[in-house]
């Protein structure tokens, strides 16, 4: 693996190899190759909602930077079950507001990813929540409130709100930096039904380095997934999947 990232010593941007450093926290990796399928349900729900967590047409979509290739992995853990999954979560909506972190853009549509969940998993319940009120909805299988991650009790009110809930599937793509990831983390992953997965989207590979730490020496199954694009650097395109 040739990716790397700069670690600084002494005020020095030293190049590091990411192979060598996640050495130190695993003991076995492997590597996938594969062509990407042009009859993908999942990347084609990603162009006619506007996500960019995958596509099939490389180009038309709403956001300006090449789109993610998380769809490929997603479709992989539940596109043989998808029709037995009964409750999806997702942090970050998806803002267009572009004065707010992590903004899709003024031409971003806010909800694509819920409502490409909610045709993905045809007998689920999509719950989603974003900081930015503006551009919460409710839909047909779909409720969306308004929630800080990094505020504990925001979040331990928003599960008062759907206290009975077991997530099959969360997925964290809201403020995308390590220490939300983190605040989101400790006080979600309760909410995630035995079995069921978590994953952290956008990682960066400081942030990645910064996740082995956290886990490393925790009881549940976690793994780290880069994800290479042609020609494009990988830089945020990687993800942590834990296991319940």
């Amino acid at each position: 693996m040739t990716d790397t990232i700069s670690l600084a010593f002494d005020g020095l941007a030293v190049p590091a190899s990411i192979h060598k450093i996640f050495a130190t926290h695993f003991q076995t990796y492997f590597t996938t190759y594969y062509n990407r399928r042009a009859d993908s349900l999942l990347n084609a729900l990603c162009d006619k909602y506007g996500s960019d967590k995958g596509e099939i047409i490389p180009d038309g979509h709403p956001y300006p930077w090449v789109s993610h290739t998380y769809a490929d992995v997603l479709e992989r853990l539940f596109g043989h079950c998808r029709e037995h999954v009964r409750y999806v979560f997702e942090c970050g909506l998806g803002t267009n507001n572009p004065s707010l972190a992590s903004s899709m853009g003024e031409n971003g549509k806010p909800g694509a990813s819920l409502r490409m969940w909610r045709e993905y998993f045809p007998n689920a319940q999509i719950f989603g929540a974003d900081i930015d009120a503006d551009i919460l909805f409710q839909e047909d299988r779909i409720a969306t409130f308004a929630c800080d991650q990094t505020d504990a009790e925001q979040v331990a009110a928003l599960w008062e709100k759907i206290p009975d809930v077991q997530f099959d599937l969360f997925i964290d793509d809201g403020l995308h930096t390590y220490e939300a990831g983190v605040a989101l983390f400790e006080h979600a992953f309760h909410k995630v039904r035995e079995g069921g997965i978590y994953i952290i989207e956008d990682v960066t590979f400081e942030s990645l380095v910064k996740f082995a730490n956290y886990f490393e020496g925790k009881s549940f199954a976690h793994e780290f997934v880069t994800l290479h694009r042609p020609n494009v650097p990988l830089g945020d395109n990687s993800q942590v999947i834990i296991r319940r």
